[in-house]
């Protein structure tokens, strides 16, 4: 029986035990990085485990391509700090998180090329991460504080590819930085931005990248398939001649930019 009950033992923590680790290359902060504060172990999530930590936005990260999750609790001369790590499956998925959960900036901090700094948050996005570190307060020295904490973890994070010029081809750094999202599914455009529901609804299998205009949207679509875009062509009435595209809910010029990759802009 003693037997039994150590095996039983070993069956039910060693999954468990295995589920907490981290890879050695993941951007984690450790009790080493600020021995002046308390620093709690990771939490770590993966696949649908993610449920468990946020079950009213874990479909939003699945949609996207999650991969793996750290969250750890820092206590930092009296200010408390939460910080998530979200490993995506490319740089594009880790960008799409980032650009439709940021809100209101009241600055961009140069950790990389995409962050947001609120009272409250401050989030990254480089390479196949997206960060989001949240404090307590909402004062100046949380402002400090998780300004350390980012420009640690960012530094621990490789730089990734992205490239949108493919899907906005003259559109300016700073208007992609301030006024531009990625979907991948219709909770990624309900999240982004709820107008343009209809656009996608019942579609599956694309990447949309839309910038946002004073006027108008410019919405750049890949479809998985000639079919899937069709769908998209025939709900929102574009008619195609050539290469490009004409309608009545659409301005000129708007184009096919490659096979199954249409550019449009709609008006707001």
């Amino acid at each position: 029986m003693h037997k039994l009950t150590k095996t039983l033992f070993f069956l039910i923590f060693m999954p468990m035990a295995a589920w907490s680790q981290l890879p050695d290359d993941f951007p984690s902060v450790t009790q080493a990085d600020f021995p002046d504060a308390s620093v709690s172990s990771p939490r770590v999530f993966t696949g649908s485990s993610l449920f468990g930590y946020m079950n009213g936005g874990a479909e939003l990260y699945l949609e996207y391509g999650f991969s793996l999750a750290a969250i750890t609790e820092v206590s930092l001369s009296g200010g408390r700090y939460k910080i998530e790590v979200f490993k995506m499956n490319g740089p594009e998925e880790a960008f799409g998180i980032y650009s439709v959960s940021k809100f209101r900036c009241l600055d961009m901090p140069s950790y990389s090329g995409h962050t947001c700094r609120t009272s409250y948050q401050l989030q990254i996005c480089k390479g196949q991460y997206y960060v989001s570190i949240i404090n307590s307060n909402g004062t100046a020295a949380d402002s400090t504080a998780s300004a350390r904490i980012g420009s640690l973890v960012s530094e621990r994070i490789p730089a990734g590819e992205l490239n949108l010029a493919g899907y906005l081809p003259g559109a300016s750094i700073g208007s992609i930085k301030t006024g531009c999202f990625l979907a991948r599914g219709p909770l990624g455009i309900v999240n982004g931005e709820p107008d343009l529901e209809d656009c996608f609804r019942g579609l599956k299998d694309f990447t949309a990248v839309i910038l946002r205009g004073e006027e108008d949207y410019t919405i750049s679509v890949k479809f998985g398939d000639t079919d899937s875009m069709n769908n998209f062509i025939s709900q929102n009435n574009i008619g195609t001649a050539g290469d490009q595209v004409s309608g009545s809910d659409v301005n000129l010029p708007a184009r096919l930019l490659s096979e199954n990759h249409l550019i449009i802009k709609k008006h707001r």
